[in-house]
């Protein structure tokens, strides 16, 4: 068996729920210019050295990707695992990770 391109969508939609906390993971990764596997998806995001300007900007990205997103919602709950909950509110993991690929 070969190892070819996955058909456009396909991946999305086995994507699940930590598809979208991996995909979260890269974006705030990059704004606070650490990488993704030192944000544990229950830590608190602020502890992690995470402010009110980074979570604009994490927003930023986000509303980029179609993706409807609030700074009181994130700043409310700062973990990953909050933040793909509140993602996953009316919208599937796929279509999600969809966007935010």
């Amino acid at each position: 068996m070969t190892n070819s391109p996955a058909a456009p969508g396909t991946a999305a939609t086995d994507a699940g729920p930590e598809a979208v906390t991996a995909a979260l993971a890269r974006i705030t990764a990059g704004v606070m210019k650490v990488e993704p596997q030192d944000l544990a998806p229950d830590a608190n995001l602020v502890h992690c050295g995470l402010g009110s300007l980074e979570i604009m900007r994490v927003v930023g990205a986000l509303r980029r990707a179609g993706i409807a997103a609030g700074v009181r919602e994130l700043a409310t709950e700062p973990t990953l695992e909050a933040w793909t909950r509140h993602l996953l509110e009316g919208q599937s993991a796929a279509e999600v990770t969809a966007r935010l690929a």
